[in-house]
């Protein structure tokens, strides 16, 4: 038996799917060469700055494209916001070195690691740094943004909180807001002096005091605990200097 022959009309939807496909990814490349368009104008002018036609002429495409894949301004500034979150946590695991719990040494890896999530911040992107920060000014008068900066938190959060575990924390997610806040701290402060670049051994040494200081609180936290597990169970309470032997 002959094998049977695709039909024409098969073939013609296959290719009808090619085609599908092949719109569907320049779709994406334009949409995402909105956003990007988006986060250089508020990194140079602010949210102010954002306006469909403004975006269309960044990033060299036509009105009609920017309002066909952004209806409304605040949805094109909440775009950008995840957009630059996505890249933000993309960036973030490409530099970030595995630390087991095996690690000699806990503390110096996780200091060298922020320390250059820092610099990759403040040096590679600082434009996109500029950006971030406008974005999340405009949260506070913005409401609509603040859902997707939540997510956002809560995502590097919950990678920091991670590193916290394995240093011992006794609170990992108060540890890791500690930790973010002084992130946040360190590139607003480089932000604020554009003739001098960041130190990467300076910023190891006060994330390696900030994260030292921490496990030192955790583990002295876990000490007590354990001397009062013991002492209830052991039915005793804990000897009083200058009482009774």
């Amino acid at each position: 038996m002959k094998a049977a022959r695709p039909s024409a009309r098969a073939g013609t939807k296959r290719a009808g799917t090619k085609r599908g496909a092949a719109r569907q990814v320049r779709g994406e490349a334009k949409r995402r060469a909105v956003l990007e368009a988006t986060l250089r104008l508020l990194a140079r002018e602010g949210p102010r700055g954002v306006t469909h036609r403004a975006v269309a002429t960044e990033a060299g495409t036509s009105l009609r494209a920017t309002t066909y894949y952004f209806t409304s301004r605040e949805e094109l500034l909440t775009e950008a916001l995840r957009h630059y979150a996505a890249t933000a946590i993309a960036r973030f695991d490409a530099i970030r070195a595995p630390l087991a719990a095996d690690v000699a040494t806990p503390v110096a890896a996780a200091a060298d690691l922020l320390a250059a999530t820092v610099l990759s911040d403040v040096v590679d992107d600082r434009a996109g740094l500029v950006a971030e920060y406008e974005l999340v000014l405009e949260v506070g008068r913005n409401a609509a943004l603040e859902p997707v900066y939540r997510a956002w938190q809560a995502k590097l959060e919950t990678l920091l909180a991670g590193y916290a575990a394995l240093l011992g924390s006794g609170d990992p997610a108060l540890d890791a807001r500690l930790v973010l806040a002084t992130l946040r701290g360190l590139e607003l402060e480089a932000l604020a002096r554009p003739s001098e670049r960041p130190s990467r051994r300076d910023l190891r040494a006060l994330f390696a005091r900030l994260l030292g200081g921490l496990r030192a609180t955790g583990r002295a936290a876990q000490t007590a605990a354990a001397v009062s597990r013991t002492s209830v169970t052991s039915g005793g309470e804990p000897r009083r200097r200058g009482g009774p032997q």
